[in-house]
């Protein structure tokens, strides 16, 4: 029995489940990467890949650029990026814990997220520095989502990435 993946959301959280949930199934993405010195925006393609797992009670996903289509010789290049985010329900704080792994670089980030208006924004604190990231603009064909940051306790915020994607397979 393959515990790994589930079919649908866990029973008595499954509307909670759905707020990041909806987005299973296969995305292309268009990235734009905004460099921090002002230098000129940066594009890439990649893929996003959600699913529930852990019997329901969880929606993880797979992120990479480029997309699996535009690999040299099928193989994926050291700077290329390949990552894994978990997203678990916390019923009793009413909100999202979140991991994301990049193997590319090592990265490893802890947010906290919830459903604020028809956005879903995760938050970190790291030091005085505030990251802000966000998915919003949701229809059954694509949703969009942003990284932001802000170094002054969130009165500015500093576009790092902006997504656009648009459903390949899955879930509508």
């Amino acid at each position: 029995m393959i515990t790994l993946l589930a079919e649908a959301p866990y029973g008595p959280y499954g509307e909670d489940l759905r707020q990041f949930g909806r987005l299973a199934g296969l995305w292309r993405t268009s990235i734009t990467v905004h460099p921090a010195d002002g230098s000129p925006p940066r594009h890439a393609q990649g893929e996003w890949e959600f699913g529930y797992a852990l019997e329901g009670r969880a929606v993880i996903d797979v992120w990479q650029v480029p997309p699996r289509d535009q690999l040299v010789d099928g193989r994926r290049q050291p700077n290329q990026e390949i990552g894994l985010c978990v997203r678990i329900w916390d019923p009793r704080l009413q909100l999202w814990r979140f991991t994301f792994h990049g193997t590319a670089y090592g990265t490893e980030v802890q947010m906290f997220a919830r459903e604020i208006g028809d956005e879903m924004v995760l938050e970190r604190a790291d030091g005085g520095r505030l990251t802000r990231w966000t998915f919003s603009e949701f229809d059954a064909a694509s949703f969009s989502w942003r990284s932001e940051i802000s170094t002054d306790g969130g009165g500015s915020w500093q576009l790092e990435q902006g997504l656009t994607a648009s459903r390949q397979s899955g879930s509508r």
